[in-house]
């Protein structure tokens, strides 16, 4: 058997495992990827990055049907969706192109192939035999889309994300199970496309980890839109109509009804990437497959790491890229810890979601005695003059000292606003430290400020 000698194995080059590789390099150490498709791994290929570039699209579609709000008389002839996605296709490729040049840059080897664990430190290529073994091992293999037990579910014109992004054509009716990140994402982007939309969660609200204020407005959006969303719903089966539809039965509290539609998509969650590593060869522990580390990123195995989705701890590309690096500084004695406490969460949408922290329902649950204060958007000049007020923002903080725990935010800028929220947080800020901070005017950010000033009882714009 050929065998690769490393200091580092990294399995899978999404953003947990080709961000490490990058630290690792400049740590010093010999480096390298095995990824069974594309460098960037979903986030780049078929999540975070393509479908932002249909938000991007979607957007601006929507600017043009309001522009007569704003003075400005336009006419949206039609949505080129094949021209839509041929943009999205460059976009990743663009940026997957970026990566392979980091991983020369860095002098990081990248093999494209799948492996197993032979033992706790050492890989093998299922195709080539090929065994790479490593000082150390870190496992970035992700998620995949998940699919429930429901009758039909694998008929034709149904597809998870990643089937959806690579269509050419813009179905005319859509059926999305799921209500979640993803669900709510695409039922956004295919709405403002020209699609009708229907979205079915079985819980009741949408984006169910969110704050309740958040899903709230969602559901609120969601309705001004004109995309239905049935809460507290489940499917319960798919079948094929006459007419070469899906007729979707589900059912609410004991009640059944039928819908139809010309596409099915699911998005009802994912499942880790860890079936084919053979983790027991290595005595690596799971639970219900997603690999258990401590605060470094270490498995049951010293030595062997992971970090990202495959951890089950928090599914975002930026938590995954964080508690990678945090691996590779701990195999080199770092004592850095992975904290995913504030991990910042944007939904894209309109408006835009975005939360970092306790939401007020989970701070209340940790023993908190909570104070909330909530600053809409209608009051912003910058919103109001954009005119992009539709959204709030809301700060959960501690009755007693006036500590901040967590800050949820519906609005223009969200995506970018919540950086300030992570960083308020990560330095434990209370009110007053909002509250003695002088905010420019007009801008977005005075409503962070006036929703501190809201949990303080002194509000100066509401």
């Amino acid at each position: 058997m050929d065998i690769k000698q490393y200091d580092l194995v990294v399995i899978g080059g999404g953003p947990g495992g080709y961000v490490a590789a990058i630290r690792a390099a400049q740590l010093g150490m010999k480096t390298v990827v095995i990824e069974k498709e594309k460098l960037g791994g979903t986030c780049l290929n078929v999540g975070c990055i393509p479908t932002k570039t249909l938000f991007q699209s979607a957007e601006i579609v929507q600017d043009i049907r309001n522009a007569a709000k704003y003075g400005i008389h336009a006419e949206l002839r039609d949505v080129d969706f094949a021209a839509v996605m041929k943009r999205k296709d460059q976009v990743v490729a663009q940026l997957v192109s970026g990566v392979t040049y980091l991983m020369k840059k860095n002098k990081i080897d990248v093999i494209k192939g799948e492996v197993y664990f032979q033992k706790a430190k050492q890989v093998v290529d299922v195709e080539t035999g090929t065994a790479y073994e490593g000082k150390y091992i870190l496992i970035c293999t992700g998620t995949e889309n998940s699919v429930p037990p429901v009758a039909g579910i694998n008929g034709v014109n149904i597809g998870d994300s990643t089937q959806l992004l690579s269509m050419t054509s813009l179905p005319k009716s859509v059926v999305i199970m799921g209500g979640g990140v993803i669900g709510c994402e695409l039922a956004h982007i295919l709405h403002s496309f020209g699609s009708e939309v229907t979205v079915i969660e079985m819980l009741d609200k949408l984006i169910n980890n969110m704050d309740s204020s958040c899903s709230e407005q969602v559901k609120k959006q969601f309705l001004a839109d004109g995309i239905h969303a049935m809460t507290g719903t489940r499917v319960i089966g798919i079948a094929d109509t006459q007419e070469g539809r899906k007729n979707i039965s589900c059912e609410s509290n004991g009640t059944v009804k039928s819908i139809t539609a010309d596409y099915v998509l699911v998005a009802t969650g994912r499942k880790p990437g860890t079936a084919s590593l053979k983790l027991k060869e290595a005595g690596i522990y799971t639970e219900k497959g997603f690999i258990q580390v401590n605060d470094y990123m270490e498995t049951s195995v010293p030595g062997v790491y992971a970090a990202g989705d495959v951890t089950g701890k928090t599914a975002l590309a930026h938590a995954a890229s964080e508690g990678g690096v945090v691996a590779v500084e701990h195999m080199v004695g770092g004592v850095r810890k992975a904290d995913f406490r504030n991990v910042p969460k944007v939904i894209f949408i309109q408006p835009e979601i975005a939360s970092a922290g306790m939401t007020e329902q989970e701070a209340k649950s940790a023993g908190y005695d909570v104070i909330t204060g909530m600053f809409d958007l209608s009051g912003n000049g910058k919103s109001v003059a954009m005119g992009k007020n539709n959204g709030f923002v809301k700060v959960v903080a501690e009755k007693e000292n006036h500590q901040i725990l967590g800050f949820h935010m519906a609005g223009s800028s969200a995506s970018e606003m919540v950086t300030l929220f992570t960083s308020l947080l990560e330095m434990e800020a209370v009110l007053e430290e909002v509250e003695y901070t002088t905010y420019p005017h007009p801008a977005v950010s005075e409503a962070v400020k006036e929703a501190c000033l809201d949990a303080l009882g002194i509000a100066l714009n509401k």
